[in-house]
């Protein structure tokens, strides 16, 4: 308990460095994002740091380095060594896309590749059975299919919390629920990762209400790849006392609202990568303005996942309170004329 206490914060003083000294960073590694001319779709007033990646990497690569010469039995040091190369790997390949722009193609590659490294070295990272609540047998998925369906979560979140990371402590304060969630659903031995994980996020939420810096796609990508480990290394030490739907509630709001977009983007003949104004985000702030809406969309996120963990056996059924709850907030946004651009 001590040394999570010494990692949160640690974990907070790193990202108050990154935040008080994340225009100089953004300056010096050209992770800025500038605003679009009148019409664009980058509508902050100033140029802002896309530094909060550089706080969530540093924050866990510390903890990391403080477990392993702690040398704790009950953690597998390739576990550990696995999830910093790959949200490090993450990282940079979101950074790279934020300095350079990278295609869509070689963005996935390149992520996919880390990820698939992480699978194949770490049985932990990957997913090679399911059980549902109320379900009495195991669903296998074993060999190649394993891994695709795996990878194909691990692509699914990063796209989903790219594409969720449009308004400011909307990303950010979901990462924290999810955060508090796992330190309840991860075996005891994590909590130091999550520990300086949570610190550094709830000084960065500071940081990011106050427009300061941004997560940029190194940010996303980096905290897509975090969380999705730790999701699945959750369900293979858990899988006793907690189900897949579980696991899924954790990130079913930009879940939803990604397969929403997809499934719209099709039907009107648009790749479903095409930037638009159609997520959640953008209609809740054209009917409220920011960041009015944003509790609401934390205790979408929170609350079912809290009933879940009081009500064990329950996921399903707040997973489908969920679905409700975001179709809720999506048709209370469109109810009237929109009050403002969004």
């Amino acid at each position: 308990m001590i040394t999570a206490l010494a990692l949160f914060v640690t974990g907070g003083l790193i990202g108050w460095a990154v935040g008080h000294f994340a225009m100089p960073l953004g300056q010096r590694f050209g992770l800025m994002d500038y605003p679009d001319p009148d019409g664009g779709r980058k509508l902050h007033a100033q140029a802002t740091p896309l530094v909060g990646g550089l706080a969530l990497v540093a924050a866990t690569s510390v903890a990391i380095a403080a477990m392993l010469w702690l040398g704790s039995e009950a953690v597998n040091s390739s576990v550990l060594v696995w999830f910093q190369m790959t949200v490090a790997g993450l990282f940079l390949v979101g950074a790279l896309d934020d300095r350079i722009g990278l295609t869509a193609p070689t963005r996935l590659a390149a992520a996919s590749a880390f990820l698939l490294a992480a699978i194949a070295q770490v049985p932990d990272f990957s997913v090679n059975f399911l059980l549902f609540s109320g379900q009495s047998n195991l669903l296998l998925m074993q060999g190649l299919f394993g891994v695709a369906f795996t990878l194909l979560c691990f692509v699914g979140l990063l796209n989903a919390v790219n594409m969720a990371d449009g308004k400011n402590g909307l990303v950010i304060g979901q990462a924290i629920v999810w955060a508090a969630v796992l330190m309840v659903r991860l075996p005891p031995s994590m909590l130091p990762l999550m520990a300086a994980i949570m610190g550094a996020l709830m000084v960065l939420f500071f940081y990011n209400m106050q427009g300061k810096l941004f997560l940029g796609d190194g940010g996303s990508y980096g905290l897509s790849a975090m969380f999705g480990l730790l999701g699945i290394y959750a369900w293979n030490h858990g899988f006793a006392d907690m189900y897949a739907d579980d696991v899924a509630l954790i990130f079913a709001v930009p879940v939803f609202d990604t397969l929403r977009l997809i499934v719209h983007r099709l039907a009107k003949g648009k790749s479903p990568f095409t930037p638009g104004r159609d997520h959640l985000h953008h209609y809740l702030y054209a009917r409220w303005g920011w960041p009015r809406p944003l509790p609401w969309v934390l205790m979408l996120v929170a609350v079912p996942n809290l009933l879940a963990i009081l009500l064990p056996g329950t996921g399903i059924i707040w997973l489908g309170v969920t679905l409700i709850g975001y179709l809720g907030l999506l048709w209370a946004a469109n109810a009237q004329p929109r009050a403002r651009p969004a």
